[in-house]
């Protein structure tokens, strides 16, 4: 609610259900702000607004407003109300251009007329010593004579046209020539045939019609008005001359201000007005649900979109490499480096080694992104996201009115202009374990590089053996091991062992690789399975959640 209801007191009995209505009504307009139309929704915060201004006034008093064309006789009709020459007939009344309204009984009504907009020198007090000996029982009525609805004076209109928005109840004050006119039904009958319970209707002047014109103006008043949409229109036949029907009015107006039910049924009755219009623009449709077998393939699209086999196999291959050569023979690994870095080509290698950084500092939260030469998705590729983004669009704006069924394709196109450029960055933020080196690997080279200088070791003995040979008289006799020199089992184990040790490194690393690629691969998943999330599911589970909420406001508003 806004902040006048939030000041409103502890509800009286019989404001619980209005209060609960204006909140329903608040909240489906904040629901469908930017989504429906704009009048209705501004119109519903307005009527919220006003509803709260109301309800923070004196719930005693109940407002009614004589209203009526020139010439009606309303201003008779109220002087004769009011047993009081107040408001001047015809040509002669100076204060044509404003409403008087006279107040019945003690109860304070200053705070309600200045909202009204009725000035202090147009306000009058009904004092009891002018009263008959019944007017008690209309203490808390404050009613208005208001200008002529169809005066030639703009201003005089626009007073008409803000206090009919205003007041808790209207008599329409009609005469037999005029109760048809086309512009009292279409501007303020039929857009209000909701408000029939707070609107009744005068047919003055009836001592100028015989009684057969009485009786058939009267049925032809009441047929226009159910035409109009009014279920049980209340129609009385008046006569300020005469005093007929007088009564009648009298006891309306008494029947209004005891049950002290006006003012609700007035707010009520607002509320329902433009709660109808909201809804047909609405609509009550169930709620669609994007179903997970369309997300999953939405995510797979992205997959392949995204290069994602691309990626996972370069990793593979990537860990292979480094295994390798990390893990290799000395004398054969420096072949590798002739092989350019399967990551390195797509770029990933140094995004991959700056993730891990970034991700490694817990000061920061800062994570390096950047391009990278992934190859772009090919026609079938986008063909493929773009059916997968299609299917929950029109899967989520099924059966939605229009408006939610726009908003909703319109929620996920903003996102969508997006996606392609997210897909590459969501490669780019997941880390790809360049930088992430098995201990092993630290290990079986310390191990590699112990047996090559072994091997070394044994090769160099041999070479000096050789040498002195010639150099010599007698030739060096080389130490043995069951008859087989040391150098010989030094060069030759070291070389054996090392190239057994790189088997059994590659063995390893095979399985490292396939296991590095399964994380990456989940990794890479979870980061499109976010994407997919943010730039299509949510946006349009968030306009479903606010057409639930519209929706199921509007008919908590609508009762």
């Amino acid at each position: 609610m806004t902040e006048t209801l939030d000041t409103v007191e502890t509800p009286v009995r019989g404001e619980t259900d209005v209060l609960k209505k204006i909140d329903a009504l608040e909240a489906a307009a904040a629901a469908g702000q930017g989504r429906l139309d704009p009048v209705v929704t501004t119109e519903a915060a307005q009527i919220v607004e006003r509803s709260g201004q109301r309800l923070r006034m004196s719930g005693e008093l109940t407002v009614v407003a004589l209203a009526g064309a020139t010439g009606s006789g309303k201003s008779s009709l109220f002087n004769a109300l009011t047993g009081l020459d107040l408001a001047a007939i015809g040509t002669r009344r100076p204060t044509s251009s404003m409403p008087l309204a006279c107040v019945w009984g003690e109860e304070p009504a200053g705070e309600l007329l200045n909202w009204l907009g009725i000035p202090r020198r147009h306000q009058v007090q009904h004092r009891s010593s002018l009263e008959d000996a019944q007017a008690e029982d209309l203490d808390g009525l404050v009613l208005l004579d208001i200008p002529d609805h169809d005066s030639t004076e703009v201003e005089h209109r626009l007073i008409v046209d803000r206090l009919v928005e205003l007041v808790d109840m209207l008599i329409w004050v009609v005469d037999p020539q005029k109760y048809a006119d086309a512009a009292l039904h279409n501007r303020y009958i039929k857009p209000y045939a909701s408000h029939s319970g707070v609107m009744a209707f005068a047919l003055n002047h009836i001592d100028k019609l015989t009684p057969e014109q009485r009786t058939s103006c009267l049925n032809d008043l009441d047929r226009l008005l159910k035409s109009d949409g009014l279920k049980a229109p209340t129609v009385v036949a008046t006569s300020a001359v005469t005093g007929d029907g007088l009564d009648e009015v009298r006891a309306l107006l008494v029947k209004r201000v005891s049950n002290k039910r006006s003012a609700r049924e007035r707010l009520s009755a607002d509320v329902d007005r433009v709660a109808d219009r909201m809804a047909s623009q609405c609509g009550n449709a169930k709620t669609p649900q994007i179903a997970e077998a369309d997300i999953t393939e939405l995510v797979d699209a992205l997959s392949d979109a995204s290069g994602l086999p691309v990626v996972v196999d370069a990793v593979r291959r990537s860990y292979l490499q480094r295994a390798r050569a990390a893990t290799g023979w000395p004398v054969t690994k420096w072949i590798g480096r002739f092989r350019p870095d399967p990551l390195r080509r797509l770029q990933l290698d140094e995004v991959s080694k700056q993730q891990g950084k970034a991700l490694r500092k817990s000061a920061s939260n800062e994570v390096a992104i950047a391009r990278s030469s992934l190859p772009a998705a090919t026609p079938v590729q986008r063909a493929r996201m773009d059916t997968a983004v299609r299917t929950i669009t029109n899967k989520a704006a099924e059966g939605l009115s229009r408006p939610w069924a726009d908003s909703v394709r319109s929620a996920i196109r903003r996102r969508e202009e997006s996606l392609g450029d997210e897909l590459d960055q969501a490669v780019a933020r997941t880390d790809l374990g360049a930088s992430n080196n098995p201990g092993w690997w630290g290990a079986a080279r310390f191990l590699q590089w112990l047996l090559f200088l072994i091997a070394l070791g044994g090769a160099g003995w041999l070479v000096t053996t050789l040498v002195l040979s010639y150099t010599q008289p007698e030739e060096p006799t080389l130490p043995k091991w069951n008859g087989i020199p040391y150098a010989w089992i030094m060069l030759v184990g070291g070389a054996v062992l090392g190239l057994a040790v790189s088997v059994v490194c590659r063995l390893f690393a095979t399985s490292g690789a396939a296991r590095r690629a399964r994380l990456v691969a989940k990794a890479l998943r979870t980061e499109l399975e976010q994407v997919a999330d943010s730039h299509v599911v949510a946006p349009a589970r968030e306009e479903l959640d606010a057409y639930s909420r519209c929706r199921d406001n509007i008919a908590t508003a609508r009762g």
